[in-house]
């Protein structure tokens, strides 16, 4: 087997990467602090990424008080001031950016809230009761994740999976431990058991 790829089964998979060494106590440090990427960010907050639905109040304005859905393409379109590119912001920068806008020639004085009301799905597959999309709930972990997929298939390997996440470099796979927490938008894969 060649350094850096699982080739387990009929589903082998390349690319896998073992646990940066700056990962302690088993959970995967999170990922985009060097660029862009959709990720959590302990120090600067959670990025906004496609697929999320933001509450955005501008007080007195009720036409411009509404939900909104970041698009695939990472921007949100808002009266007055149209699209505007959000995605890999924290929320207070959305805020800002939002508050220029319509500072630019069409509100005075606006004030602006913004509030992530419904984050991206994870996501679940193999060797699990229901896989499929399910609504991110923050804190979880893999283990959580199995739960709320109905538990277990008859066949899981109840020992590390797989999780693919978007990093500043693309999307990595990585072989962790079931402890290891998850963000939005990850793909988790529980792998059959081998007898």
């Amino acid at each position: 087997m060649a350094d850096g790829v699982v080739a387990e089964g009929p589903t082998a998979v390349s690319s896998i990467s073992q646990l940066p060494s700056h990962v302690s106590a088993g959970v995967v440090a999170p990922f985009g602090a060097q660029g862009t990427a959709a990720a959590y960010e302990y120090q600067s907050g959670y990025k906004v990424g496609a697929g999320d639905q933001l509450t955005i109040r501008v007080a007195g304005e009720s036409d411009l008080t509404a939900d909104y859905l970041v698009d695939g393409s990472g921007n949100i379109s808002l009266p007055y001031i149209q699209t505007v590119h959000i995605a890999g912001m924290t929320t207070p920068q959305v805020e800002k950016l939002i508050t220029a806008r319509l500072r630019n020639g069409y509100l005075r004085d606006p004030k602006v809230s913004v509030q992530a009301t419904a984050l991206r799905p994870f996501f679940i597959l193999g060797e699990v009761t229901t896989s499929g999309s399910f609504a991110y709930q923050s804190g979880i972990t893999v283990q959580n994740a199995v739960a709320i997929a109905g538990g277990y298939g008859a066949r899981a390997d109840h020992g590390p999976v797989l999780i693919t996440r978007k990093n500043v470099n693309g999307t990595e796979t990585y072989r962790v431990p079931v402890t290891t927490q998850v963000y939005p938008g990850d793909i988790i894969y529980v792998r059959e058991r081998w007898f």
